[in-house]
């Protein structure tokens, strides 16, 4: 674990100067940020839609465990207590009367089945070979931070060709706080050298848009499965379907 990550987990980073003056921009406006020095990307909902996998995966294995008296989770349920949390978080909030060793069997069993169909299964979200071109043709910095566990992070960034796109993959399990603490986010900023003023952060779960904001960045949502007001309610500064969204394209051509 890094000392910074240690660190960083007693402060609570004091938002930037330039957010003050942002409800004065445009209600889709990225401008205050310029120059943008660098965009930094959840994975798992964000890059491609995977929570129909994780669904999918969790409402299996649960079901064979009795879990709700064997009657199997809702998309509700998944989207409430379960998208956008770390695994050693989800085995309390699911497994609260398991011992830990156990329900971490069940969460590393669980994350095998994902990556099994995943890999047949993943296919990237709309417009991001687009975006990434974007970024890569303005010379941005960008990292990929996650509560994924590694592998299956590593798993999703190389079927989708972004091996080579990212310079920095943060775990938030690697951090001393995972989402939606903002420690994951400001350790990237830190190996990015990058000031919060200057990037922003693409996300589409609500624990994961709060450690964005905590972070000092303002949070571009996507609304790929969970309901764009729990995004709005987490702090996004506006919402997106995906990335060919006008909204975004504006956004980003202003700056």
């Amino acid at each position: 674990m890094s000392d910074f990550c240690t660190s960083v987990a007693s402060v609570s980073p004091k938002l930037p100067t330039s957010s003050i003056s942002q409800p004065m921009q445009s209600k889709h406006s990225l401008s205050f940020l310029a120059p943008l020095e660098a965009i930094l990307f959840d994975i798992d909902g964000t890059l491609c839609d995977s929570d129909p996998i994780h669904y999918y995966a969790f409402r299996e294995m649960l079901q064979e465990v009795g879990f709700n008296g064997g009657e199997p989770i809702t998309e509700e349920f998944f989207i409430k207590n379960i998208s956008g949390m770390h695994n050693d978080e989800l085995c309390h909030v699911l497994f609260p009367d398991w011992d830990f060793n156990k329900a971490m069997k069940f969460m590393e069993d669980k994350e095998e089945m994902f990556r099994r169909l995943a890999s047949v299964q993943l296919e990237p979200m709309r417009g991001l070979e687009k975006l990434c071109k974007w970024i890569e043709e303005r010379g941005l910095k960008r990292a990929a931070v996650t509560n994924a566990p590694g592998p299956n992070a590593e798993l999703i960034i190389s079927m989708l060709g972004l091996s080579s796109f990212f310079e920095l993959l943060i775990i938030g399990s690697e951090c001393e706080r995972a989402k939606p603490f903002p420690d994951p986010y400001l350790k990237a900023l830190q190996e990015l050298g990058v000031s919060p003023e200057h990037a922003f952060v693409f996300e589409d779960s609500k624990s994961g848009t709060k450690a964005g904001v905590a972070a000092g960045m303002p949070v571009l949502g996507l609304a790929t499965r969970n309901p764009e007001e729990l995004l709005r309610e987490a702090g996004a500064t506006f919402v997106i379907k995906d990335f060919e969204d006008s909204k975004l394209w504006a956004a980003l051509e202003e700056l």
